[in-house]
């Protein structure tokens, strides 16, 4: 006989499943868009700086940074890019080339190569409160397609639903037009294999991020057609960090706030008030102080105090990465094993896979055109700018997510 605090909770479950019902979900994943946030709480505008601690600890996602490298066939042509009778053309030399790019990848593609930012999506915006949103996309590729099979490339994680593709508020595949014929299909067999390689023996790693750094990504044309060398990877790191060590700074900066907080209120008698705080406004308290600097020679002792906390507070601010204890290792090795998997992966979900190399490959190809030909490739961005995208639905890219076992009940096993 099932107990009642049992069935509280499966009731209560059917409930909470009916009111999420019709929102957009991956496999077991509740996607979630939260309409209130404005576009710019939703972007992220960074540079890449892959290898750091701050940018692995504070973006992580994945960035894409590279300029094509051309072969020594094309090295010395020309390269222009147009839009003729709603076709892209590639002319290198006195070769034209109409290359299948959808526009739906093609014009955010664009967009983001042509700005000074590298970051396509940061999965560690702010997760405590409304003001921003938990995940952040470069805004070329805000509530697009492409963002949201950018979105997906961040689970690697999960291997076990890396396989399917987001449905929409009825149940079905958000496809673009290009990509109408594709069925996800579950592959046991690659998913134990990236289950193994991720977590087998102890996972070795604390995060990843995808990127392109030193990818040698390279450019060649072929039987009329421009081919690709090189491909975006996953690199993993592990935090090292001496963390005693860093708790040991942390509580010796609050006891330095603390010694001048003591002593500012002994110096300073009835003139001291509570927004004079130091950790928030030690500004404000040093204006104060100076302004009644003559004091001193009454009572010289709480000024001496405050002073040297002052200077130990300023060391402790100056101290680098190595000095506070903040390590962070690139696991270079590990990464290019698990590269070998890149195949596997475009065959355990092509569309991901295949969209996130085209718009790496492309952004480091338009680099090198932005970089060669100037003058003719802000005229090219001129002419996609003010283009619409038509053969893909327009997509809410998720501002955060949720995983929801009671769709485990849901989901039917596919084999």
């Amino acid at each position: 006989m099932m107990n009642y605090s049992k069935l509280n909770l499966i009731v209560f479950l059917l409930f909470s499943a009916h009111l999420t019902y019709g929102q957009q979900s991956l496999n077991i994943i509740d996607l979630y868009y939260e309409s209130f946030l404005s576009n710019s709480a939703r972007s992220i505008q960074e540079k890449a700086n892959v290898g750091s601690y701050s940018f692995h600890g504070r973006i992580g996602g994945i960035s894409f940074e590279s300029v094509a490298i051309p072969s020594k066939a094309v090295r010395n042509s020309k390269i222009s890019l147009d839009y003729e009778f709603d076709r892209f053309v590639v002319t290198i030399g006195n070769k034209k080339i109409y290359p299948e790019l959808p526009n739906w990848l093609l014009i955010p593609t664009v967009k983001f190569a042509d700005s000074p930012y590298q970051v396509l999506f940061s999965p560690l915006g702010d997760t405590g409160s409304n003001k921003q949103a938990q995940c952040l996309y470069h805004p070329a590729f805000l509530n697009t397609l492409a963002g949201l099979r950018i979105f997906e490339a961040d689970l690697l994680n999960l291997p076990n639903l890396l396989w399917d593709l987001p449905v929409n508020s009825e149940g079905e595949y958000i496809l673009a037009r290009s990509e109408k014929h594709y069925v996800p299909k579950e592959n046991n067999l690659i998913e134990q294999t990236l289950y193994d390689d991720l977590c087998g023996d102890g996972k070795p790693f604390t995060s990843f991020v995808l990127t392109d750094k030193n990818a040698n990504i390279g450019f060649d044309v072929k039987n009329e057609k421009l081919q690709f060398t090189g491909h975006p990877y996953y690199l993993f790191t592990k935090d090292e960090s001496d963390l005693e060590h860093i708790d040991n700074l942390r509580k010796e900066i609050e006891q330095t706030y603390v010694k001048i907080e003591t002593n500012s209120k002994i110096f300073l008698g009835n003139k001291y008030t509570s927004d004079l705080n130091p950790k928030t406004n030690l500004e404000g308290l040093l204006k104060i102080l100076k302004a009644n600097r003559s004091e001193e020679i009454f009572n010289p002792y709480p000024m001496r105090e405050i002073v040297n906390a002052i200077d130990r507070l300023d060391s402790l601010n100056r101290l680098n990465d190595a000095e506070i204890g903040i390590k962070l290792s690139l696991l270079n090795q590990y990464s290019t094993t698990f590269d070998k998997n890149w195949k596997l992966l475009k065959s355990y979900n092509p569309l991901v896979y295949s969209t996130v190399e085209n718009i790496a490959q492309w952004a480091a190809f338009f680099r090198y055109v932005k970089r060669t030909n100037p003058a003719g490739w802000d005229g090219f961005v001129r002419k996609t700018g003010n283009r619409t995208i038509k053969d893909a639905p327009k997509v809410d890219t998720p501002t955060r997510y949720d995983i929801n076992y009671f769709r485990l009940i849901e989901i039917p096993n596919q084999e």
